[in-house]
C-alpha cells in the first residue's frame, strides 16, 4: 500500500497512522466464509454496529470485522442469542469486555444447556420405557402405548403442570 504524506515542519511521523482499509460486503464475505446476505442481516440488525458507507452507498466493514464474523459464528454455535452476541460484540469493539463477563455469559449458556440434557436424557428415558411396553389393545385408543406416553411424559417438568 502507498501512502502519501504531505511533510510541513510541523507534522508529527510518529503519530502518523494510515487508514486501515476498509472491506465491502463481498470481500468480507470471501474472508470469512458466511454470506454477503447473512452479512446484511446481521449489519441490519447491528450486530457490527454503525457502519460508515462508501460514497457510492456501500456498506464498509473494517478489517477486524473478519474476527467478529468468526466471534459471531462461534457464539451462535455455542447457543448465544443474536442479542448477547451483539452485546459482546459491542463492548468487544469499546475494548470493555472484562473475561469475568464473558465468563459469566459463558457459564449462564452452559447451565442452559446442562438443563436441556437432563430434559434430553428424560426423554430418552420416556420413550424406552413406552417402547418396552408389551403391545396391547387398548380400549379407547386402540393401541397401549398411547396410553403409556403420556402417563410416562408427565415426568418432564415441561409438562409437570398437566398432572392429573
Amino acid at each position: 500500500m502507498e501512502v502519501l504524506l504531505e511533510i510541513s515542519p510541523t507534522t508529527q511521523i510518529d503519530t502518523f497512522r494510515p487508514v486501515a482499509r476498509m472491506l465491502k460486503i463481498g470481500q468480507l464475505a470471501s474472508r470469512s466464509g458466511i454470506t454477503a446476505r447473512n452479512l446484511r442481516l446481521y449489519a441490519d440488525a447491528g450486530v457490527f454496529g454503525e457502519l460508515p458507507r462508501s460514497p457510492k452507498g456501500y456498506r464498509l466493514f473494517p478489517s477486524e470485522a473478519v474476527r467478529w464474523v468468526r466471534i459471531l459464528q462461534a457464539s451462535r454455535a455455542a447457543g448465544f442469542s443474536l442479542e448477547k452476541i451483539q452485546e459482546l460484540l459491542r463492548a468487544m469493539r469499546q475494548d470493555s469486555v472484562p473475561c469475568e463477563h464473558v465468563r459469566e455469559a459463558l457459564g449462564s449458556n452452559l447451565r442452559a444447556l446442562e438443563a436441556k440434557l437432563i430434559e434430553i436424557k428424560l426423554l430418552v428415558d420416556i420413550l424406552r420405557t413406552t417402547l418396552g411396553t408389551p403391545d396391547g389393545q387398548s380400549s379407547n385408543l386402540g393401541c397401549n402405548l398411547m396410553d403409556v406416553l403420556p402417563a410416562e411424559a408427565t415426568r418432564l417438568p415441561t409438562l409437570a403442570r398437566y398432572r392429573a
